[in-house]
């Protein structure tokens, strides 16, 4: 059943290019406000009267720019006041490894911070003991799982749904690996629906013969009861990790050795406890068949599949 995962190194050297996640989410907001105006970096550094290197490490965030440099830059490059202002506190916040964001109740995915995390990360690991990883779910367990958490059908609730879709191919399209620890219960109960759990394991059984998606499941008597909020740990080749901490209305973003090093040992520890990706495959195979049986015979019911799926695995 173990398996192993490698641990990165947790970057005690502050390389040349060193940034922070919250100053890259900066300059990459700001590079954004700038192309909607149509203004090449160049055309940037003329009116703000700044060489381009200035542009080019702030919109990197390779370095902390100076008091009122983003002011100025959003400024010129005709930032929306809402934009503004969220930027110029971004900007003031300080830059300790901590860093929190707000977000719709259930629904992170909008945040520009893991956008920029997803988009740049060379892999990720992640655990959820409640739900499906979110760039693994399909459309309608988004549905249910975003009712759950107060969402009511109309525009609002499909304008979510596309998001969510749209965030993942792109969060996958690197070789990895990306890992992803599923726990038994979460993936058979949570949904409720036979057809909607059926769909959901035809989806993650396609998923896992990828060479970089790496499916492990996690037992239903496996020992993880006090892992009971999800975290996603991103690598970057260039930066050090961050461990997205997401609770119910807002994230955590943490940069901190002593953090990720606590993240890493989880990490771990679900490896040890965790199906290997052959024998998750296996269990997806026979947990397809005994639910299209199931389904076949009329009498579907998630909470026995639960325990019929984990005793024929032990």
């Amino acid at each position: 059943m173990a398996h192993t995962i490698a641990r990165h190194p947790l970057n005690t050297k502050r390389e040349k290019n060193f940034s922070t996640a919250k100053r890259r989410e900066l300059g990459a907001e700001l590079r954004r406000i700038r192309k909607r105006a149509g203004y090449l970096g160049v055309n940037m550094a003329s009116m703000l009267n700044w060489g381009e290197p200035a542009i080019s490490h702030l919109e990197n965030g390779t370095r902390r720019p100076p008091e009122g440099r983003v002011a100025l830059y959003l400024a010129r490059a005709k930032a929306t006041t809402e934009e503004f202002e969220r930027l110029v506190a971004l900007d003031r916040f300080p830059d300790d490894g901590y860093q929190a964001r707000p977000h719709p109740t259930g629904f992170p995915d909008s945040l520009p911070i893991v956008t920029l995390l997803d988009d740049e990360s060379s892999s990720f690991a992640s655990y959820d003991a409640l739900e499906i990883p979110w760039c693994l779910q399909i459309e309608p367990y988004i549905r249910i799982v975003l009712r759950k958490h107060g969402y009511e059908d109309g525009p609002a609730l499909d304008a979510a749904v596309r998001a969510r879709l749209t965030r993942q191919p792109a969060s996958m399209c690197k070789p990895g690996p990306f890992t992803f620890y599923i726990p038994e219960r979460a993936l058979l109960a949570n949904s409720g629906r036979a057809e909607v759990i059926h769909e959901q394991l035809v989806h993650l059984s396609i998923l896992s013969s990828l060479p970089g998606c790496h499916i492990h499941l996690v037992p239903a008597d496996a020992l993880v009861a006090d892992l009971c909020i999800g975290f996603t740990l991103y690598r970057h080749d260039e930066h050090p990790p961050v461990v997205h901490h997401q609770l119910p209305t807002a994230s955590l973003f943490l940069e901190q050795v002593r953090d990720v090093g606590y993240y890493e040992g989880q990490l771990e520890r679900l490896a040890e406890l965790a199906l290997d990706r052959r024998e998750t495959r296996e269990w997806l195979t026979r947990t397809l068949a005994d639910v299209e049986r199931r389904l076949a015979h009329g009498r579907f019911l998630a909470s026995s599949l639960v325990n019929n799926a984990t005793t024929a695995g032990s």
